[in-house]
């Protein structure tokens, strides 16, 4: 069994899913980072990961609302704005085209398609990141 270290991550989803979420992670670090700046950056992923006290990788794919309204709670309206930067350097960077008011439609629906299409996009960026 291939085991991928998360720290402070008492969650394990399986071996293929923990690779995707790792590749995923390092890009959503390195995009968030390179967004905000680095001191602003690690802020905002650390808070994000206290107030949820799991990884947030880990979250977003199991529960996206919950990632939704931990973000709100900390950030307010500066969430969407937030989501946009993300969203949109994603794009930029591994030439995808996930529409950012589409994304968060997703992360706010809940619903197991939303889930499910959000999971795509993670599995998008991993590959195009060169995970599996």
């Amino acid at each position: 069994m291939v085991s991928i270290f998360v720290p402070n991550s008492t969650h394990s989803i399986n071996d293929s899913t923990d690779i995707l979420l790792e590749v995923f992670r390092w890009a959503f670090r390195r995009i968030v980072c390179s967004s905000l700046g680095e001191s602003a950056g690690e802020a905002v992923i650390f808070f994000i990961k206290e107030t949820l006290r799991r990884d947030p990788i880990e979250v977003l794919w199991e529960n996206p609302r919950a990632v939704y309204d931990e973000m709100v709670r900390l950030f307010g309206e500066g969430t969407k704005i937030l989501i946009s930067i993300l969203i949109l350097n994603i794009n930029r960077e591994y030439g995808l085209s996930m529409d950012p008011e589409y994304f968060l439609e997703l992360m706010c629906n809940g619903g197991q398609s939303a889930i499910n299409e959000i999971r795509s996009f993670i599995e998008s960026v991993a590959k195009a990141r060169g995970g599996r």
